[in-house]
């Protein structure tokens, strides 16, 4: 059973990626981000959050970590239907602004880290799979045999997802984007539990003037010598 380790920070280029890499060799593909979302989306869909600070997030926490316990994900080539309880969630319902706002919240809950580190790992464990995180390469599979960080600046990561939304270099959301990236970052590097980090066996691609082809193509040649 082959397992494919990609981690690296916000908007690095890791969901694309992924699904192209699993796609290439045949993978199962799961952007680990949707669980972390899916379980903020039901917990918004319950009521349990009544605004997005840590210490509302935390003092529900017991609440969210039996949600995580039971999240599910079908693997498939192009991603993940992911699944809580016998409700599928579609991607829509998961890139809301709501939930955008709190998942770095309940992300950072050590509760919900380890309740889908069970998870994760039940799902890598059902075939070939390629798994993108966060954390994926450092604490979910630390024994995957290919693992990859992909890098790069908060201004090419900026650029690249206002470019994706529609809007111009050098505008006001060019700028709100870069100094949310920046905040999400310190966020990630700076979590007690599983900060953001590159395994120190990870091949590590710094994507700023690589295409996405060319992305893909590393990692699949890596994986295939």
């Amino acid at each position: 059973m082959t397992r494919l380790a990609i981690d690296g920070p916000a908007s690095s280029g890791k969901s694309s990626v992924g699904g192209r890499v699993a796609a290439a060799l045949g993978y199962g593909f799961l952007d680990t981000g949707l669980l972390y979302r899916a379980v903020t989306r039901a917990a918004l869909n319950q009521h349990l959050v009544s605004a997005p600070t840590a210490a509302v997030v935390k003092s529900v926490a017991p609440q969210l970590e039996k949600i995580a316990q039971i999240v599910d994900a079908e693997l498939l080539e192009g991603g993940a239907a992911i699944v809580i309880d016998g409700r599928s969630y579609a991607a829509a319902e998961l890139e809301s602004a709501e939930v955008e706002a709190l998942v770095p919240l309940v992300a950072a809950l050590p509760e919900v880290r380890d309740a889908l580190r069970g998870v994760q790992r039940r799902i890598a464990g059902r075939g070939r799979a390629v798994l993108a995180g966060r954390d994926i390469g450092t604490v979910v599979l630390p024994d995957a045999p290919h693992k990859f960080f992909l890098d790069a600046s908060a201004e090419a990561r900026a650029l690249r997802r206002a470019l994706q939304r529609g809007h111009a270099q050098g505008s006001t959301e060019h700028a709100q984007i870069l100094a949310a990236l920046i905040d999400r970052d310190r966020e990630d590097r700076g979590r007690a539990v599983a900060p953001l980090r590159a395994a120190e066996d990870a091949i590590t691609i710094v994507t700023d003037t690589l295409t996405l082809d060319e992305v893909v193509a590393k990692i699949v040649g890596a994986v295939q010598r």
